[in-house]
């Protein structure tokens, strides 16, 4: 088999397990989601460590919702920073509250590059990475656009890459490319 025909061959894979995965993200009702979306948050704030950087996410409707994990570090000691798509990049942002943050043409809400601070991938200690869903070890299917596999590419050694995600997001294979970079920590439910 060609390096083609492997390569479409697990685009494919990874495409079915998307739709099947956004399967059992849409039976989960909204209160089963607000439960484990809070429970990732506690996770969340016992494991970033005080007076470090952490790049968040703000989340879509199917991801869990780590706002109060946001919240606390925003009235904290910590250096709170969001994501923003630019091109085929994610730029950082570092982010004081929920002020001056917009809306994408996905309807995630990001920061104004105008109003907040850049901050390079190298000075982040941890981030905050939502995937369509994980496998045990940390692999990551993503939405396919190769975003944060990208982004994630230019971070330092010591970044602790920690992957969010609802129990029913986890699979025991998920199928990986060279350009697949998988997270150091699962938090889950």
């Amino acid at each position: 088999m060609s390096d083609s025909t492997k390569e479409s061959a697990i685009q494919s894979k990874k495409e079915n397990l998307r739709k099947s995965l956004k399967r059992k993200l849409r039976s989960l009702s909204n209160q089963q989601k607000k439960s484990a979306s809070n429970l990732i948050s506690e996770k969340l704030i016992e494991t970033v460590v005080e007076n470090s950087s952490v790049l968040c996410y703000s989340p879509l409707q199917s991801e869990p919702n780590i706002w109060p994990a946001i919240t606390y570090w925003l009235n904290s000691n910590f250096r709170v920073c969001l994501p923003k798509v630019e091109g085929q990049s994610i730029e950082s942002y570092v982010i004081k509250g929920t002020e001056n943050l917009t809306r994408s043409s996905l309807g995630i809400l990001e920061p104004d590059p105008s109003k907040h601070a850049s901050i390079s991938a190298m000075e982040i200690d941890f981030i905050i990475v939502p995937g369509i869903g994980f496998s045990p070890e940390g692999k990551r299917i993503g939405r396919g656009g190769g975003y944060y596999d990208r982004f994630l590419g230019t971070v330092s050694e010591p970044t602790l890459k920690v992957g969010v995600a609802f129990n029913s997001q986890i699979t025991a294979d998920i199928p990986t490319q060279k350009h697949d970079i998988p997270v150091d920590l699962l938090i889950t439910n």
